[in-house]
């Protein structure tokens, strides 16, 4: 079951055993060297909300609203998951990244990307191109096309730009009726 990660940043967090709000999604964190989630930033509490991290194995599901998790011991300073706290300092977002083929061609910036929560992995990248072409057309990148995931860039393979793209309809006639006019 493939979800866009815009739909779950800010959802809250439930624990099964008490049926409790205990805070909001604020990460994902994923493994830049093979897409794998690895668990969630999750901000704590309503007051000071102190950051906290939670496996992806502790998650029971995800529903519209919340995140279920099977216990608040589940949760715990981001230190004391090692994975996670490593991939955390590297400081790789996913979100807003900008995107080029490994041949140097600027793709644009990440506006979304999808995991797919079956096989606990990334699955796309939604990416808009730069300049006047980013209201036309929106790039969809499959996980198997991305080469590298770095701290500024993801590096993509070449043949995502022979893949084509959504077309925003009221954007192509009105180019059309410019370059006619």
């Amino acid at each position: 079951m493939n979800r866009l990660v815009s739909e779950i940043i800010g959802r809250g967090v439930i624990v099964r055993q008490e049926t409790a709000l205990v805070g909001h999604i604020q990460e994902i964190v994923i493994n830049p060297d093979d897409g794998v989630l690895m668990g969630f930033i999750v901000k704590e509490g309503f007051g000071k909300q102190k950051l906290k991290a939670v496996s992806e194995k502790n998650v029971l599901g995800i529903n519209e609203k919340f995140v279920l998790i099977s216990a608040y011991g589940a949760m715990g300073e981001i230190t004391e998951f090692v994975r996670i706290s490593a991939i955390n300092k590297l400081g790789i977002k996913i979100m807003n990244c900008k995107v080029e083929t490994i041949s140097g061609s600027n793709l644009g910036k990440v506006v979304d990307y999808s995991i797919d929560f079956k096989l606990g992995k990334l699955s796309r990248l939604y990416v808009n191109p730069k300049g006047l072409r980013r209201l036309a057309k929106q790039y969809v990148i499959d996980s198997k096309s991305i080469i590298k995931i770095g701290k500024n860039k993801i590096t993509v393979d070449d043949t995502v730009l022979r893949v084509k793209k959504k077309e925003n309809p009221k954007l192509v006639q009105a180019t059309k009726e410019l370059t006619t006019n």
